[in-house]
């Protein structure tokens, strides 16, 4: 399965805020989950989160889970 994790860099550092992964809660089709990812990304950056997709996620997310 495709896992996609939504980042924000802060001064901080970066962390993780959210993680999407294909075929739990979102749509199967490929095409489908792309745009599943980008309407949810422009929900985070509307809320005044300027979030980015990635492949992995921060060691802090990875021990949460």
């Amino acid at each position: 399965m495709q896992t996609i994790y939504l980042n924000i860099k802060t001064s901080q550092g970066v962390e993780t805020v959210d993680e999407f992964t294909r075929g739990e809660n979102a749509p199967q089709n490929p095409k489908e989950f792309k745009a599943f990812l980008n309407t949810m990304i422009h929900e985070y950056i509307v809320s005044g989160q300027n979030v980015y997709k990635s492949t992995r996620s921060t060691k802090e997310w990875k021990n949460k889970n």
